[in-house]
């Protein structure tokens, strides 16, 4: 007599929904308190902002200033360079998503949500026909990369382009943005500058700080553990007013270098010109530099060090044992606390607004000394707040997706 297997019976999402607040939300007297008030906060928060957003506030500020806020005081018959830059970004984005990991449907829906309200905001009109195309090179780049075959599509050709592009996307963007005075800079278009130059700058020079910190030679050892702990001992905004007063002082434009008959005018060299935007490129990137360097410190430490007496054992060099063996697996287990550290600097450029230019956050105190919207401060930093959130929130999750794919935290 064979004996039948009863089913299991199947629960329903509401009941599953019901269990899990009871053990976890309403298991004892103090945590139902606790959770009653908690709700209760939150319902208060969000009924207060949806007031504000929906009906309290004007947005009329936003919307008659979204040029400030975007591009500042950049000259309209020289706009067309930002967007022939957004739309080599938006190429080299998609692109490289594609080699290094994928976009999951989730995140294609999300993406896709934020870009109706920016269109809505754009409110038509040419500009939202050139945003469509940024977005279109974006689509392009990523289906061209995602459709070709897997070698081709993953191999360490196409990646080693796509860095190398990457690297010739800063002196692109700066022979295109140089024939425009810097001081017209602004708005969101000058922090995404000095983010990417910080995060571009910083990263390969925090490296070499790490692995010199490490050196056994002790001459560049101490010159690295000076230069981290001096640089990490000090606030950013010293260091931009270090880098505004002192470094025109280092290198001056005007005048000559040379050894006798051999002198060198530099009065006709732009890239010698130390303008207030390159000062605070160079004081970002020294300042981040010496984070990234003892981040990448910590993942160096965590290299077994059986690993490098295996790789010395066959014969291998100090130079391909750091390249192929102790350098990946370093950074690879410090992504998040590098993401942290460069979504930190994004944020520290607001602090430029202090040496006279006028990034995102220095656009409100230009909008709101306008007579017609005096008062509005809290719509312009609410806008501007959720701009830095946008920024931040994709880096995250872009890292999260890249930490997937290459299986950090797994055995």
């Amino acid at each position: 007599m064979t004996t039948q297997a009863r089913p299991v019976p199947t629960r329903s999402p509401i009941d599953v929904a019901i269990r899990w607040a009871r053990e976890n939300l309403f298991s004892s007297p103090a945590n139902t308190l606790l959770t009653i008030v908690a709700l209760a906060f939150v319902a208060f928060a969000l009924f207060s902002t949806g007031r504000f957003v929906l009906v309290t506030a004007e947005w009329e500020v936003v919307h008659t200033n979204r040029r400030l806020f975007f591009i500042g005081r950049f000259p309209s018959d020289e706009l067309w360079r930002v967007w022939v830059i957004i739309y080599v970004l938006s190429a080299l984005a998609g692109a490289s998503i594609a080699l290094w990991t994928r976009i999951s449907p989730r995140y294609g829906v999300l993406l896709g949500v934020l870009l109706v309200p920016v269109f809505l905001f754009i409110d038509g009109g040419r500009v939202a026909l050139q945003a469509a195309g940024a977005v279109g090179a974006f689509a392009i780049a990523y289906g061209a990369i995602a459709a070709a075959p897997t070698g081709v599509a993953t191999g360490p050709l196409a990646r080693n382009a796509a860095a190398v592009a990457w690297l010739a996307f800063l002196p692109f963007t700066w022979i295109m943005l140089r024939a425009v005075d810097n001081l017209l800079w602004g708005g969101l278009l000058l922090t995404i500058i000095l983010s990417v130059v910080g995060i571009s700058a910083s990263f390969p020079l925090g490296v070499l700080l790490a692995l010199g910190r490490a050196s056994t030679f002790p001459v560049v050892r101490m010159f690295c553990v000076g230069y981290i702990e001096l640089i990490r001992g000090v606030p950013l905004i010293t260091v931009l007013f270090m880098a505004l007063f002192f470094l025109p002082l280092t290198i001056e434009p005007n005048r000559e270098v040379g050894v006798g008959a051999l002198q060198l005018p530099l009065t006709g060299y732009g890239w010698m010109e130390l303008n207030t935007v390159l000062r605070a490129m160079a004081a970002i990137t020294i300042f981040s530099s010496a984070y990234v360097a003892e981040t990448v410190r910590g993942g160096l430490q965590a290299v077994p060090r059986g690993q490098v007496e295996a790789a010395k054992a066959l014969g291998l060099g100090t130079s391909r044992i750091l390249a192929l063996i102790v350098l990946p697996q370093a950074l690879r287990a410090v992504i998040p606390a590098m993401v942290g550290q460069f979504i930190s600097l994004f944020k520290d450029t607001s602090l430029v607004g202090i040496v006279g230019l006028t990034e995102l956050l220095a656009t409100a105190r230009q909008v709101t000394a306008q007579p017609a919207f005096i008062g509005r401060q809290a719509e312009v930093l609410l806008f501007i707040a959720l701009i830095y959130w946008l920024v931040a929130f994709t880096m995250s999750r872009a890292s999260q997706q890249l930490e997937r794919s290459l299986g950090v935290g797994e055995r």
